[in-house]
């Protein structure tokens, strides 16, 4: 079973979110966050545990409610993916090399390692290159930016996307 840490969005964020994933549902493009119940997330670490099932939170004790932006949507073609692409964040890095450096994972997808990390939220995956052309002109009237206030990290244990615990930041 895979796991994950992810970080969380606050109750605005989620909502525009999930918006989008039903205007991808309601034209008949798979959108498998909102199939499975997933939540608004960008994906920090991903991958196996051997051991324990948990994670110590410690390494967060410090950490405070952050905003940024999301400034365009992108694509990963290779893979079928739609996703929004963030600014830039220096908070958001710092965020994910903390998790890369404390997760207790036995093994880890590659391309949530801090060299090949690209921070994205997922709107619809394992489209063929005609459901993503169409999804893309689905949000051509779309107005960037949108901002998002992060506000936790979750574990979560998938496919179902159970979280298992949470930590809620500190507020800013």
């Amino acid at each position: 079973m895979p796991y994950s840490i992810e970080v969380h969005f606050d109750d605005i964020t989620n909502a525009a979110i999930q918006e989008m994933w039903n205007v991808l549902s309601q034209n008949n493009i798979p959108c498998r966050a909102l199939e499975k119940d997933f939540s608004p997330h960008i994906t920090l670490v991903y991958g196996e545990i051997s051991g324990l099932k948990k994670v110590n939170w410690d390494f967060l004790e410090k950490q405070k409610t952050f905003k940024f932006e999301f400034n365009a949507f992108a694509a990963f073609p290779d893979r079928g993916v739609l996703f929004l692409s963030p600014e830039k964040s220096n908070l958001l890095s710092e965020l994910h090399n903390l998790h890369d450096a404390n997760a207790e994972f036995s093994s880890m997808n590659k391309f949530y390692r801090t060299d090949l990390w690209e921070p994205h939220c997922s709107l619809a995956s394992r489209l063929s290159p005609k459901q993503l052309e169409k999804s893309v002109k689905l949000f051509e009237d779309f107005k960037f930016p949108l901002e998002a206030t992060c506000v936790s990290s979750n574990f979560v244990k998938y496919p179902k996307a159970e979280v298992l615990s949470s930590f809620p930041y500190l507020p800013e």
